[in-house]
């Protein structure tokens, strides 16, 4: 599972633009539905 440790050790030195972690319900179907475990990334890569 990706933590923002994770991910910001995934990618050093880009710029991370947002970063967050939180809980959300979600219906996606029947197979998936209820709370989950989400995170926001969005980074630039370095020029």
């Amino acid at each position: 599972m990706y933590t923002e440790v994770v991910l910001r050790g995934l990618f050093p030195g880009w710029e991370v633009l947002e970063l967050r972690a939180y809980d959300r319900e979600v219906q996606e179907g029947r197979g998936h539905s209820g709370m989950s475990a989400l995170i926001d990334f969005i980074a630039r890569k370095p020029g």
